[in-house]
């Protein structure tokens, strides 16, 4: 049942795929260990290994694009108001973005969330993933002129480079589920992954 649920998924982008970069991205698949000596850094820049946080407990790991956007925060939101659901099954949540470690805040802010993030500014998760791609130039003017989003700002870093939006479910170092879709507007609903979570 879980790889039907992963093929329904998929066919939003499928149907929507074009020349656009984060649409060619090559994710982790369901039964693929987590690969080693992935770092992040929590919101006072203190370095933390994926293996570490994904020692604690099997965890749903949240991908997305920065507190910039408005699509991310509103699914952060939707998280946090079933986090106590999560929690009861037995599983953390944490979050993973290229924004800054001091830039965390504003998600926090934004979402009151209570779980953890995590500033993968450097992109050691992300694009050990096979999540990230890069955004060209036109649109990187695009964003800071006509949408007030430096990236550069944002992540403290020039590399110009974007996750595309994933949640993973992850049990001993095995992806478990996973939801990749390049249509950044299009989240995996909350009420699907409690189904999910409940069906593992």
């Amino acid at each position: 049942m879980r790889y039907l649920i992963i093929f329904l998924l998929s066919i939003p982008s499928i149907l929507l795929a074009q020349d656009d970069p984060m649409f060619d991205i090559c994710p982790l698949k369901i039964g693929e260990e987590i690969p080693e000596g992935i770092v992040l850094s929590s919101s006072d820049a203190t370095e933390v290994s994926l293996e570490k946080i994904l020692s604690d407990q099997p965890t749903v790991l949240i991908v997305y694009r920065g507190a910039w956007c408005g699509y991310c925060t509103k699914h952060l939101s939707e998280l946090e108001a079933s986090f106590g659901s999560i929690d009861s099954m037995g599983y953390q949540i944490i979050g993973v973005v290229p924004d800054a470690p001091e830039n965390l805040k504003t998600s926090v802010d934004k979402t009151q969330v209570n779980f953890d993030l995590y500033s993968d500014a450097k992109l050691s998760l992300i694009s050990s993933f096979g999540l990230d791609w890069k955004v060209d130039d036109e649109k990187f003017q695009k964003y800071k002129s006509e949408y007030k989003i430096d990236l550069e700002e944002w992540s403290g870093e020039v590399h110009h480079s974007l996750p595309v939006p994933a949640v993973y479910i992850i049990e001993e170092g095995v992806v478990e589920f996973s939801y990749v879709n390049p249509n950044y507007s299009k989240r995996l609903k909350v009420e699907t992954l409690l189904a999910i979570l409940g069906s593992l």
